[in-house]
């Protein structure tokens, strides 16, 4: 009887029990799609590089004069016209030497003239029979010494007048002036010590370095827009230059972008960047540069919402600029890629999306 009762007070607790909470499904995760667009695009690379000036245009202007400096006219950050002087040796020694020279041209000249009359006259005498032949080819000699003579004199006066003129530091071209390496009153050798410096500013050269894959796909005569910061507008470029040769410090390639720079807004050594446009792509497929995702092989890939679950397409980004990546893989256009929240979500996960 007692047994009776327990069981029967363990049947009357199980039904009185209440059933156990059904388990609710775990949330999807939420992402957010854009279509995937489809046309032509244009294949474009980013460089970064220094404003330089164009080969040849960047002279160092010294002094083939000894002397002291008397005159310098200008200081760095000035702007100067070709042919403008920038300073001046002392010219009382050259002028001494220029007129000295002149003055022994002038005797040699004379000497000249006189030895040619007498040639003349012995010649004359010789056909006369009043003059030795011997006497006539002396004074044939006697002339040529002298016209050898005046040459040398000649070739001394030029001398001195190019010295004259090296005595004044010209600017070889438009430009500015970089650099001041001696001061009014101080002494230069006369062998070309460089005094002042002259950079032409316009055009300018972006000198970028870039690997040897990015190379491969520049050529000269490309356009380019370049950009400095705190310019409104980039300017329109052209590729002069890609580097045959691989620099061995860095293992990239040199390659000079020419931009045009009449106003002097662009100054040398300052950080550029630009955009070289190397070829369109047509057609190609388009995404915002937030879908690429990392691929299982080590690559990029896009992730796709097919069903409302994720698929992981590996793409090859061909160029990428303002938030848009041309890529190039198995897409056709049209299709829903994920741009927010699909980071790291393995392949066939169920999401959400959200608009």
């Amino acid at each position: 009887m007692r047994t009776s009762f327990a069981l029967w007070l363990c049947l009357a607790a199980t039904a009185c029990k209440p059933p156990p909470p059904e388990e609710k499904p775990l949330p999807q995760p939420r992402v957010r799609v854009t279509q995937v667009r489809w046309g032509p695009a244009a294949r474009a690379l980013h460089v970064t590089g220094v404003l330089a000036a164009p080969p040849g245009h960047d002279v160092k202007v010294g002094s083939l004069v000894p002397g002291q400096l008397t005159l310098i006219s200008v200081a760095e950050g000035d702007r100067v016209r070709a042919g403008q002087v920038l300073g001046e040796v002392e010219t009382g020694p050259v002028t001494d030497e220029l007129q000295q020279a002149e003055a022994t041209a002038k005797e040699a000249a004379a000497a000249a003239r006189a030895a040619e009359a007498r040639r003349a006259r012995t010649e004359l005498l010789v056909e006369r029979g009043v003059a030795a032949r011997q006497d006539a080819e002396q004074d044939r000699s006697a002339e040529t010494a002298a016209v050898a003579a005046e040459q040398r004199a000649r070739s001394a006066v030029e001398l001195a007048q190019r010295k004259a003129r090296h005595a004044e530091l010209k600017a070889p071209f438009d430009g500015l002036v970089t650099a001041v390496f001696f001061r009014q009153g101080e002494a230069v050798d006369g062998n070309g010590q460089p005094v002042v410096q002259v950079t032409a500013t316009d055009p300018l050269e972006l000198r970028a370095f870039v690997t040897q894959d990015e190379a491969a796909r520049l050529r000269a005569g490309q356009s380019a827009a370049v950009s400095v910061q705190g310019l409104p507008e980039p300017r329109t470029a052209q590729v002069v230059s890609v580097s045959p040769a691989v620099d061995a410090q860095n293992g990239n390639v040199l390659v000079r972008i020419r931009v045009p720079n009449p106003e002097g807004a662009l100054r040398l050594s300052g950080v550029a960047q630009a955009r070289i446009v190397t070829g369109e792509e047509s057609p190609a497929a388009q995404v915002p540069s937030s879908a690429l995702v990392p691929a299982e092989d080590g690559g990029l890939g896009v992730a796709l919402v097919e069903e409302d679950k994720v698929h992981t397409v590996p793409v090859t980004v061909l160029s990428e600029e303002a938030g848009q990546a041309v890529v190039q893989g198995e897409l056709k256009g049209g299709e829903s890629v994920i741009v927010e929240g699909g980071y790291s979500l393995p392949e066939g996960t169920s999401v959400e999306v959200t608009r």
